[in-house]
């Protein structure tokens, strides 16, 4: 073989991984045990294993359910019922492994140190893993994560829209209850611990090479109710799920129940007689009642 036919060899060889990476999304779901869905749009569909994950998906899984996630370059993130969580549509490092918006539920991540950093987003703060495995429970007002081996990095708001970066180390259990900050003890709390979901304890177990195909057709089920939301329109990415769920304003029964909410981006569709013109009657001047001499 010539060198120039070794160097064509090479550029198929890479434009067919590029092609296949590309393909798969940004991850394979590898376990979907029990009842759970992935809402893409405005539709939910069943979740089957070899599914890719494609960015914007919202999982949610139903009790005692299991989703197992594997992104690329061995990082795994695994979620327990119930649980819901979010594959942000845009990276907020594009050196970084795609983030995770958790809204409730259990979750274990192990990221590896040749991966990218794993950010998780949660409802009042955010991790950032290097090369460690976390396990995470929270909901809307409360947070607590025990960093089951190497290290983590707990992210807080500060001023001017800045996070505040605090380290996370190995065998460490950090929590907190509503607006108060966070507390850290040297062991998990015994409560914890007992509520720590049996598939969470063990190391998670690496299924990518499982699924080399292509992703299986999901089956399509209904579309997403206003319950179903507007946690997602009262979160911090209101304007993102705003645009997403417009077309659902065509739905009698989601329009009805979204007017009775404050939705800003919304406002002028739902109230449009708030944006009338001022009536001409009322804007024109008013003839003087003075009589003329």
């Amino acid at each position: 073989m010539n060198v120039l036919h070794a160097a064509v060899v090479l550029l198929v060889a890479l434009w067919s991984t590029a092609a296949c990476a590309a393909e798969r999304g940004i991850g394979i779901f590898t376990i979907v045990d029990g009842d759970a869905r992935v809402l893409r749009k405005t539709t939910w569909y069943r979740l089957e294993a070899g599914a890719h994950a494609e960015p914007g998906d919202i999982v949610d899984v139903g009790e005692r359910a299991q989703v197992q996630i594997e992104l690329p370059r061995g990082t795994a993130i695994s979620a327990l019922g119930p649980a819901l969580a979010y594959l942000p549509e845009a990276k907020v490092d594009p050196k970084a492994s795609p983030p995770v918006m958790l809204m409730r539920g259990w979750i274990k991540a192990a990221n590896t140190a040749k991966a990218p950093p794993l950010r998780l987003d949660l409802p009042s703060s955010a991790l950032r893993i290097d090369d460690g495995i976390v396990v995470v429970h929270c909901d809307a007002m409360h947070a607590e994560f025990f960093v089951e081996s190497g290290r983590a990095s707990l992210l807080t708001p500060a001023a001017r829209g800045k996070e505040q970066a605090r380290e996370a180390a190995e065998g460490e259990f950090w929590h907190k209850s509503g607006d108060r900050a966070f507390e850290t003890d040297d062991r998990p709390s015994q409560a914890f611990i007992a509520a720590l979901p049996r598939a969470l304890r063990d190391r998670l177990p690496a299924l990518a090479s499982r699924f080399e195909g292509a992703s299986p057709a999901l089956p399509a089920g209904r579309e997403i109710t206003f319950v179903e939301a507007e946690p997602w329109l009262s979160g911090p990415a209101r304007r993102t799920f705003a645009r997403r769920f417009a077309t659902r304003l065509a739905d009698p029964a989601f329009r009805s129940a979204a007017a009775a909410h404050n939705v800003p981006e919304w406002d002028r569709t739902l109230h449009p007689e708030r944006y009338k013109p001022r009536d001409a009657d009322a804007t024109s001047p008013q003839p003087s009642s003075k009589r003329q001499p």
